[in-house]
């Protein structure tokens, strides 16, 4: 090796003896950012597949079977319930009560 290529050698070590130290504690930033991001997608991830069971469950209430003759209420059931709680239906007949609640702070004014 000639003079020249271990001095070049030489300072390539020592710049990066240098300068690797400085650049080390971004590393651990990203790993933890990294690590954070992947929790957060995976708690994601099980939220959505406990809502895909529960949807998966209500699909398989709306299935008719020919051989059970009380399928067709069941069905009826889960439709009307459907009705009810997802689009705010009543049914004929029924009579919808709107309660109104006070905030402490609206009502201590008073």
């Amino acid at each position: 090796m000639s003079w020249l290529n271990r001095i070049l050698l030489a300072l390539f070590i020592t710049a990066a003896i240098a300068f690797l130290p400085s650049y080390e504690h971004l590393g651990a930033e990203d790993l933890a950012r990294v690590r954070a991001e992947r929790d957060a997608l995976v708690e994601g991830n099980q939220t959505l597949a406990r809502e895909i069971r529960l949807l998966e469950a209500e699909i398989e209430a709306l299935h008719v079977d020919p051989e059970d003759p009380r399928s067709n209420e069941r069905v009826d059931r889960e439709l009307a319930r459907i009705a009810r709680e997802d689009l705010n239906m009543i049914m004929p007949g029924e009579l919808v009560f709107e309660v109104h609640r006070v905030d402490d702070a609206a009502g201590a004014q008073r």
